[in-house]
C-alpha cells in the first residue's frame, strides 16, 4: 500500500533531502525491488553499489518518477510524493504539478550522457532552465557559462557533442544537470559508458561537488569513489539492501557475506 497524505505528519527532519521506505517495483513477473529504504540527508553522498540486475538503477529512476513505484514512500525535502492505483491497478501520480515540482528539485546524470547532438553545448545547458524553469534566456546563457566553465568545458560552448570524448559529454551532462540548481543530483553510472582513461576527469568534477556539501546519490561500479568521497555505502542485492553504512566500516568490516564476496570480486 502506497503511505497516503496523513503521512505527511511523519517526523521528518528538515536537514532530510530524500526518504525512502519500503519500496517495490516489478516488471510483470520480475520483482525488481523487494523493499528498499534508505534516506539522503542534506550534503550526504550515498553510493549505491551491486552486481548487474540488482536494482540499482530502477531506485535511482523510481526516485526521480521516471520509473513508477508499486508501492512504497518517497519524500523529496519533506514532501511525500502522493501515489494511487488507477483502475488496472496500476500505480500512477496523484498530482502532476506535484511531479513537475519535485522533479525540478532533482536532477539525473544518466550513464550514456543523453546530449541532443543537433545543439551545441549552450544550447544543451540552456534548454531546460529557460522551457522548463522559465528562466530568462540571458540569465541561463550566463549561468550555464557558469557551470561549464566549473566542469572545466568552458572553451565547449559552441562545440557540438559528436565533436568532443566522452568524458566531455559527460562533464557537460553534469554542467546541464548543475543548471537547473538542483537540491539533490542523481548520478546512474555516470562513468561506465567512458573509456578508461576518460573516467578520471569525471570523477574529479564529482569531488569537487561533493566536496561542496552538494547531495548525491551515485550508483557507481567505481570502489574508489565510493570508499573516498561517500559518506554512507549502500549495497543492494536481488532487489534488497543487503549492506548499508559508513564506507570505513563497509569496506573493512562487511556484515553481509554477498557484499565480502562482491568485494572481492571487484577490489
Amino acid at each position: 500500500m502506497f503511505y497516503k497524505s496523513g503521512d505527511q505528519a511523519l517526523s521528518l527532519q528538515e536537514a532530510t533531502a530524500i526518504t525512502v521506505r519500503d519500496l517495490h517495483k516489478s516488471f510483470g513477473s520480475n520483482e525488481v525491488l523487494k523493499g528498499v529504504s534508505f534516506t539522503a540527508n542534506k550534503g550526504d553522498v550515498i553510493a549505491v553499489l551491486g552486481s548487474s540486475g540488482s536494482g540499482k538503477s530502477t531506485m535511482l529512476r523510481c526516485v526521480n518518477l521516471l520509473e513508477t513505484p508499486d508501492s512504497g514512500l518517497i519524500t523529496v525535502s519533506g514532501e511525500v510524493i502522493q501515489m494511487k492505483k488507477n483502475r488496472r491497478g496500476d500505480s500512477v501520480p496523484v498530482d502532476r504539478k506535484q511531479v513537475e515540482r519535485i522533479r525540478s528539485k532533482l536532477t539525473m546524470v544518466f550513464q550514456q550522457f543523453n546530449l541532443w547532438s543537433h545543439m551545441t553545448i549552450l544550447e544543451n545547458v540552456i534548454e531546460a532552465p529557460v522551457h522548463v524553469l522559465k528562466v530568462p534566456k540571458a540569465e541561463a546563457i550566463e549561468k550555464a557559462k557558469h557551470y561549464l566553465n566549473k566542469v572545466g568545458i568552458f572553451d565547449k560552448v559552441d562545440a557540438y557533442p559528436a565533436h568532443m570524448s566522452g568524458g566531455q559529454q559527460q562533464r557537460a551532462a553534469i554542467a546541464r544537470a548543475l543548471a537547473m540548481e538542483p537540491e539533490v543530483m542523481l548520478f546512474d553510472e555516470p562513468t561506465s559508458a567512458l573509456d578508461p582513461e576518460l573516467v578520471g576527469e569525471v570523477l574529479q568534477v564529482m569531488r569537487q561537488l561533493a566536496d561542496e556539501g552538494r547531495t548525491m546519490v551515485v550508483v557507481t561500479h567505481e570502489m574508489g569513489f565510493a570508499r573516498e568521497v561517500s559518506s554512507e555505502v549502500i549495497y543492494l542485492s536481488e532487489g534488497l539492501v543487503e549492506e548499508q553504512g559508513s564506507p570505513d566500516k563497509v569496506f573493512a568490516h562487511p556484515d553481509s557475506e554477498r557484499f565480502a564476496q562482491f568485494l572481492n570480486t571487484v577490489l
